[in-house]
């Protein structure tokens, strides 16, 4: 078990590069051999840190490169065993998910393999030798369906997709959603279908308020909620909006008054994925009472098709 002394920060390169430093020295560099030009590649300024302290004491440490790759996990020998690494990797690993990496990567050391398999990594590829040392490429698929912190720039569709599961997995009253063509990737997902069943089901008195462009492509083409909408009238609800100018093509799924998920509609490549701007939430949520009241219901979300 970890020290309750113990605390898992986030570093910042250079503030924190002596006691950063000091521990790989020790460990890499003292401990395994490894080569001094290998271990300082110059491309610490350009990772997010974390350290392991305890009363001012530096005891571990690694770092998160802007691919995705986890690397230069260290903790002091005498502390080995204790928890501080899987502390270290936990708070690696919410770095990756705050930025909305869709995986991330590592090379774990031979004797590692098992420490990484059971934080969720899994093995790809053949053993390989790096710095002397046998390594293993190891890849985890990031999940984020019940994700509740920010994220500025979400990619799209892997991330997004995830986080609209996560905003029906997280409401508690009412889901509204724009999108004009109810984007499959998003919500024609068994992943999206399930967490809104799950929804409605856990509150009884609780909505989803969807708008589209239009009936007609949706229905001919088949979607998850359509059927849903079929089979759960009472609480699932759609309505189209033609062109308007409060509406300029964007998506947005909106909890509660508590968390929104956007895509402009001009560039959908990352969405935005706010937890803590109660702000922009309202006025999402009075821009879409507005919409709703001029959109219409149409007969083909209610009728089963023959």
């Amino acid at each position: 078990m970890t020290s309750t002394r113990v605390r898992v920060r986030a570093a910042r390169w250079p503030d924190d590069a002596e006691a950063l430093q000091k521990i790989r020295a020790t460990v890499f560099i003292e401990e395994q051999g490894v080569p001094r030009d290998v271990e300082w590649d110059g491309q610490d300024e350009h990772c997010l840190h974390v350290i392991a302290e305890d009363n001012g004491q530096s005891l571990g440490c690694g770092r998160l490169m802007s691919d995705g790759r986890i690397g230069r996990l260290a903790v002091s020998r005498a502390l080995r065993g204790t928890g501080i690494g899987a502390d270290l990797l936990r708070a690696l690993l919410d770095l990756a998910r705050d930025r909305g990496d869709p995986q991330v990567y590592l090379h774990a050391q031979a004797h590692s393999i098992g420490f990484y398999e059971k934080a969720g990594f899994t093995t790809r590829g053949e053993p390989f030798d790096e710095a002397g040392i046998q390594h293993q490429d190891m890849v985890q698929t990031l999940d984020y369906t019940q994700w509740n912190r920010p994220i500025a720039r979400a990619p799209y569709p892997q991330t997004v997709s995830q986080l609209a599961t996560a905003q029906a997995s997280l409401a508690q009253r009412e889901l509204r959603i724009l999108s004009p063509s109810l984007d499959p990737r998003c919500f024609d997902t068994e992943e999206f279908r399930s967490a809104a069943l799950a929804f409605i089901r856990r509150h009884p008195r609780s909505s989803i308020r969807i708008m589209v462009r239009e009936a007609r492509p949706l229905v001919q083409r088949g979607h998850r909620l359509i059927d849903l909408a079929r089979r759960a009238p009472s609480s699932v609800h759609l309505r189209c909006l033609g062109e308007h100018p409060d509406w300029p093509g964007d998506h947005l799924v909106l909890r509660d008054r508590a968390a929104l998920l956007y895509l402009s509609g001009d560039d959908v490549r990352h969405g935005s994925y706010r937890t803590d701007d109660p702000g922009r939430c309202e006025n999402e949520r009075l821009r879409f009472e507005e919409l709703w009241k001029a959109g219409v219901e149409h007969p083909e979300f209610r009728a089963l098709s023959l």
